[in-house]
């Protein structure tokens, strides 16, 4: 089916938007507290994740478990409001979203890939300390996220067809789209790359400092083909699924297509987290999104995330073997 040209023309009646209103005040309460309560734990409670020893441990015992119970409401929370969501909007036409809000989606997504990460607790802890990083860790490290995306993409999206109708590979010209997507993988990157400098420059004149990070430690020592799986195959498939496939499709349908277009760049520099690639990874965003609506295939939009992803890779690597010096 073709996306919408513009604003949904199509509400849903009285009848629907508050049926099941019981679960969405719950689901409202226990989100609340679930993001309140740690907070106020972790504000009370200085230095209460960097504890090491078992006298510190000890101390700190009571407010972690306060912190997993605001969690878990959180969860909760987050599971139920989605959950009615997908029972209440089951009902709106197929042309319409029939999902949960994108927010919850995003939040749960994090919390998923969270999750999963601690399977790769001693490859973290490796980081930090000097250890070796095995492959598997490694890799489960670097996917995380991206392995919570796509659970909540099928499990809150696919399963409940939530976007049914939606087509996001043109049925003809597959392979010239992705061609397309290639090809604008190299001025994507020449663009990012010169916003990230003046975003770098801009925020280093007023005083921020730019620091390496997990992310830049795995790049440098972690096992290079894991390296290249996930950030030149993963990565591309999922962030791509979710936030072109369902994001931008989502509030097309919903909000039309500039909220469409610059909501789901935002969110995609969002998750990045962090402040110096903010502008450059929106920039990329917008891109992405501008790819898949000319070509209206979601494989073009994978393709080149993954050449900007396999570029900047490729100089990573050949940095790390000597081969091509970077300025520092």
């Amino acid at each position: 089916m073709d996306e919408p040209a513009g604003e949904p023309t199509i509400t849903p009646g009285p009848e629907i938007q508050t049926r099941h209103r019981g679960l969405q005040i719950a689901s409202i309460v226990m989100i609340t507290a679930g993001l309140l309560i740690p907070g106020a734990v972790l504000l009370g409670n200085q230095g209460i994740l960097s504890a090491s020893t078992p006298d510190a441990v000890e101390r700190v015992l009571g407010p972690l478990l306060v912190l997993a119970f605001g969690g878990l409401l959180l969860l909760i929370g987050l599971v139920t409001n989605a959950v009615r969501a997908v029972i209440v909007r089951g009902q709106l036409p197929p042309e319409r979203y029939r999902g949960p809000a994108i927010a919850v989606l995003l939040v749960l997504a994090v919390i998923v890939g969270t999750v999963v990460s601690l399977g790769a607790g001693g490859t973290a802890i490796a980081l930090f300390d000097g250890g070796d990083l095995s492959v598997a860790g490694t890799l489960l490290l670097l996917t995380s996220t991206q392995i919570g995306l796509l659970a909540v993409t099928g499990g809150l999206v696919v399963a409940p067809k939530a976007l049914a109708g939606l087509r996001l590979a043109s049925p003809s010209g597959l392979a010239r789209s992705m061609l397309i997507g290639l090809a604008m993988a190299i001025p994507a990157w020449v663009g990012a790359t010169v916003l990230a400098v003046l975003a770098s420059l801009a925020l280093e004149a007023i005083g921020f400092t730019q620091e390496l990070g997990a992310l830049d430690t795995v790049l440098e020592r972690g096992d290079p083909t894991v390296v290249l799986v996930a950030f030149v195959v993963v990565a591309p498939a999922a962030e791509e699924l979710f936030f072109r496939g369902v994001v931008y499709n989502a509030w097309l349908r919903e909000r039309g297509p500039r909220v469409a277009l610059y909501g789901s760049a935002a969110l995609f520099a969002a998750i990045h987290t962090s402040l110096f690639s903010l502008v450059p990874i929106f920039a990329l965003g917008v891109a992405l999104a501008l790819v898949y609506r000319s070509t209206r295939s979601l494989p073009a939009a994978m393709a080149m995330h993954a050449g900007f992803n396999a570029i900047s890779v490729a100089i990573t690597l050949l940095a790390r073997q000597g081969i091509l010096p970077l300025p520092t």
